[in-house]
């Protein structure tokens, strides 16, 4: 059989494609061979930093550009599949976990109650452990008690509360979905912050309770003249235990001055020279919240 002559030109048509297809792979093999160097080197973990990556190694190339883009994609997309379907591995700490905003399993999820109260307090004392198996949820943090209470709970909540403050405590509350206890946390640990800082009587807390003491915190230059006005105080001891003394009492003399095992007319006295070298009688209503304000202030500055 005779074959046909080829096209004039055949030859150099022919040359010139498969010089084109050799010129395409090289530059493939190439851009391969920067991902494969770069993947060695990524510390990421967000697919937009892979995106970026690919790119970056497809240089100006406007093939090479689609196909990183189209990869990068195609890759984000099975990732958020994967995640979907991941089963984040049990701590033993459920409490925790939930605090520190880490991903739970969907059958652990289905089990929690859609809130939850988180109460903090300090880990001393506790006499709460009976209630752990009716849905309570503990964990300790920095040596305080953190405790998640389902708010469905109501009369449970009442009690451990009842109970904790009993005890002379600080218990600070939040509440917060499931899936914001991180923010409860934060909230709960402020506020309990707060109010040991501000010396409030033992007793249970919302953020409700210390917006002064969040709005002082809040204004440095309030804070310094505050803690100012106070500085006198601070500098006599015996005052400075009668006025945190009365602080802690809610104001109220005659119980102050059994705390400090002195007669309530020296209780007065020390008043009246708390009086004299601030300018603010903490006998007087004004007088008792600015000196509780700079109590406060004190304690933050």
């Amino acid at each position: 059989m005779v074959l046909p002559n080829p096209a004039p030109g055949w030859e150099a048509d022919s040359a010139r494609v498969l010089r084109v297809a050799g010129d395409r792979e090289q530059r493939l093999a190439e851009f391969r061979a920067k991902v494969r160097a770069a993947g060695a080197q990524w510390a990421g973990n967000r697919p937009v930093e892979l995106t970026e990556l690919l790119c970056a190694a497809a240089a100006d190339d406007p093939e090479l550009l689609r196909l990183a883009r189209a990869g990068a994609q195609l890759l984000e997309d099975f990732l958020d599949g994967l995640c979907c379907n991941a089963v984040p591995p049990r701590s033993g700490d459920l409490a925790a976990d939930l605090i520190d905003g880490k991903a739970v399993s969907h059958d652990v999820l289905a089990r929690l109650a859609p809130i939850y109260v988180v109460l903090v307090s300090e880990q001393r004392d506790v006499p709460v452990h009976e209630h752990e198996c009716q849905g309570v949820l503990r964990t300790t943090r920095s040596g305080l008690l953190v405790l998640l209470v389902p708010e469905r709970e109501t009369e449970l909540l009442d009690r451990i509360t009842g109970q904790l403050a009993s005890g002379s405590r600080w218990v600070a509350t939040a509440r917060r979905p499931v899936a914001e206890l991180t923010d409860a946390w934060i909230e709960a640990t402020e506020v309990l912050r707060l109010v040991s800082a501000g010396c409030r009587p033992p007793g249970t807390y919302a953020v409700s309770d210390v917006l002064v003491e969040q709005a002082i915190a809040a204004s440095t230059a309030v804070t310094a003249q505050l803690a100012e006005i106070i500085r006198p105080v601070r500098e006599n001891q015996v005052l400075w235990e009668t006025l945190v003394s009365l602080v802690h009492a809610d104001f109220n003399r005659n119980q102050a001055a059994r705390d400090l095992f002195v007669h309530r007319s020296t209780m007065d006295y020390r008043l009246q020279r708390i009086a004299k070298i601030t300018g603010w009688d903490p006998a007087a209503g004004h007088g008792a919240q600015l000196l509780r304000a700079a109590l406060f202030a004190d304690a933050v500055a």
